[in-house]
């Protein structure tokens, strides 16, 4: 009885603070890699990525916060600050760091060439703070404990009280744009979460969508609250590809990091 009047307590807890989309992310001051902070006087103006891991020394969270490492030189030319977080002590995340750092090394890097020399003089040893959440008070306000989820073991098989791996990515506004779930035992694509961050700062300044498997550079959707014959003045052209009265293509009006390659992209199938 006890045990069921607990989880229970956990679940009621979960579900009456999760956040959702559009909320201010909510406040919070921890202890981490980089010493105790306070949450949104440390975002200060930049966007956020916050993601929860199950726990340190586990194989799947060792190849994603690598893959984050690796990463950073990308997240920065979007003034995008990383932020993890998981149930464990600050010990312990400073102990695991040089394991992440030494498979980050093993990762193949992608790009082209000169891309590839830039990002290769730049540190991508992990400089991001690692939150210890050792009384999962930010993972139940955020809604990052799903005391359900399985596998609800660490590596070692035996029973934890883990983090399921969540994604909350907040605007500069302290907005929450995006929450991404997935279960323990499933590795996140931070492209993925790179890709999504691309199409949230280009729709936040322009009135557009993007479509199904979008990249940066490709044809974007103009938003159905601009009229058709608004569209050319509003985003200097006139070459408007409508499929129906509510689906209408233009190029992509402004190139996030965008090269040769994803401009000449942008006209595929759309000329």
């Amino acid at each position: 009885m006890k045990k069921f009047l607990c989880t229970f307590l956990i679940f009621f807890i979960h579900n009456l603070h999760a956040v959702k989309i559009g909320d201010i992310a909510p406040n919070f001051k921890a202890s981490t890699t980089i010493g105790d902070l306070t949450f949104h006087e440390w975002a200060n103006e930049s966007w956020i990525v916050l993601f929860s891991h199950p726990g340190d020394f586990t194989p799947v969270c060792t190849t994603e916060l690598a893959s984050v490492a690796q990463l950073q030189p990308e997240f920065n030319k979007r003034n995008v600050k990383v932020i993890a977080l998981s149930g464990d002590s600050v010990k312990d995340h400073q102990e695991w760091i040089p394991h992440i750092n030494s498979f980050k090394d093993t990762l193949k890097r992608e790009g082209s060439l000169l891309s590839m020399i830039k990002n290769w003089k730049e540190d991508t040893d992990i400089n991001y703070p690692i939150i210890a959440d050792e009384d999962f008070s930010v993972s139940t306000l955020y809604g990052m404990y799903h005391p359900n989820a399985m596998p609800n073991s660490n590596s070692l098989g035996t029973i934890n009280r883990e983090n399921i791996r969540a994604v909350y990515i907040i605007d500069s506004n302290k907005i929450i744009q995006t929450i991404l779930i997935y279960p323990k035992n499933i590795g996140r694509n931070f492209k993925e979460i790179l890709r999504t961050i691309d199409a949230l700062q280009l729709s936040q300044k322009y009135k557009i969508s993007t479509p199904a498997n979008w990249k940066n550079g490709d044809p974007v959707i103009v938003s159905n609250d601009v009229p058709l014959e608004d569209i050319p003045e509003i985003y200097n052209t006139d070459d408007i590809n409508i499929y129906q009265d509510y689906l209408k293509f233009i190029d992509q009006p402004k190139f996030i990091n965008g090269i040769d390659k994803s401009r000449k992209r942008s006209k595929g199938g759309f000329k």
